[in-house]
């Protein structure tokens, strides 16, 4: 799911490789779909076992969280982290992949994985917390998974997507807040 979701987001990176490289082999261009990929499988393996762990303690069904203040925290932690300037950093790489091809650039099939590698990790840099919020609206619920899919795309956009990251931030912390606030409405 991880993988289908982010690859929505990496079509501007991968047209801006296709382009750059035009004479070059598939093999430059598969390689860095496979170092993007590893970052990515790497960060769903993670999360995989943070789901594990969760479930164990029973916080967690296979649709979403069973505990409001587990929940409440991840929203106001990933509401949080759209202020970051680690987030900022890394959207800045995402939004601009000529001027990630011109900074980063490494010849050949091992310099492409290179570059697939650090772009999964500028990648994961941006969304990570974003895809945590998958444990508060559910794994399993396709509508959730479109609409972040959406989000994280969006953001990715030059002018919009630095336009809806601080927006979108405050909107995720009220969301935490609501969530920890109805703690005490019962």
């Amino acid at each position: 799911m991880t993988l289908v979701m982010m690859s929505t987001t990496a079509v501007p990176v991968l047209m801006s490789l296709r382009s750059i490289a035009s004479n070059a082999s598939q093999q430059i261009w598969w390689a860095f779909v496979f170092g993007y990929a590893v970052i990515w499988l790497g960060f769903a393996l993670a999360a995989s076992s943070l789901q594990l762990a969760i479930a164990e303690l029973n916080l967690f069904d296979s649709q979403n969280s069973l505990n409001k203040i587990l929940s409440g925290g991840l929203l106001i932690t990933a509401g949080l982290y759209q202020f970051s300037s680690l987030k900022q950093k890394c959207q800045s790489e995402c939004v601009a992949p000529m001027q990630f091809f011109i900074r980063h650039w490494r010849d050949g099939v091992n310099g492409s994985f290179k570059m697939g590698l650090r772009h999964g990790v500028t990648c994961v840099g941006c969304c990570w917390a974003l895809m945590l919020l998958a444990f508060v609206g559910g794994l399993t619920n396709i509508w959730f998974m479109v609409l972040s899919a959406t989000v994280m795309a969006i953001e990715k956009f030059p002018v919009i997507g630095r336009r809806i990251t601080l927006p979108l931030g405050v909107l995720i912390i009220v969301w935490g807040v609501a969530v920890l606030a109805s703690l005490f409405t019962k």
